[in-house]
């Protein structure tokens, strides 16, 4: 059955309104799932965009605010590394570092044993340096040692000491018969830490 404009007209009133609805609800229907939901989306989305946004600004301007504090905290810590990096001797001055320790035992009027460096063990940052130490001498002259090399200007660690063998006595003095390791770090460079990975 064909439906022509005659037909409609023709029809009862509620009928009339009945098909005026369901026009009206499809046309509204389109609408709102072919423009508004999309639309509404892509405002809602914009609306966590421009939120992101602000909480970020909000993040960075905190940060502008604090940006003198931070350099200066930077600043202090660089200082503080250079001063620790100070304490570390590079590559060159391990030799020299080595043979003060040795003169240093024999200025406490040690004898010296054994002065074994043990290699260079790699780490991620540094490098240590170990020194296995064997020596004769009193009790005071081993502790005036230990205190000379504390007072380098090198950062230097004793560690492992031990007693070799009981105490004997010469020439009127107990001496002690000791080995310990003297372990000194190295910075490695980030070429050098480089080549070592």
């Amino acid at each position: 059955m064909a439906v022509s404009l005659d037909t409609i007209i023709k029809l009862p009133t509620p009928q009339k309104v009945g098909i005026l609805l369901l026009i009206s609800a499809a046309i509204l229907g389109t609408y709102v799932y072919a423009f508004h939901l999309p639309q509404t989306r892509r405002i809602e989305a914009k609306e966590s965009k421009l939120n992101d946004l602000i909480r970020e600004k909000n993040i960075k301007s905190n940060i502008a605010k604090d940006f003198d504090k931070f350099k200066e905290e930077l600043g202090r810590m660089s200082e503080d590394l250079r001063e620790a990096l100070s304490k570390l001797p590079d590559k060159r001055e391990i030799p020299n570092l080595l043979k003060n320790i040795s003169n240093l035992g024999k200025e406490a009027g040690l004898e010296l044993l054994l002065f074994k460096p043990q290699g260079e063990q790699p780490g991620q940052f540094y490098a240590k340096v170990p020194v296995e130490l064997k020596f004769v001498g009193s009790y005071h002259k081993i502790g005036m040692f230990f205190y000379h090399v504390g007072t380098l200007s090198r950062i230097v660690n004793i560690a492992q000491f031990s007693l070799v063998k009981a105490p004997a006595k010469k020439k009127g003095e107990i001496l002690l018969s000791t080995s310990c390791v003297a372990t000194t770090y190295r910075y490695l460079e980030k070429v050098e830490g480089a080549k070592k990975k």
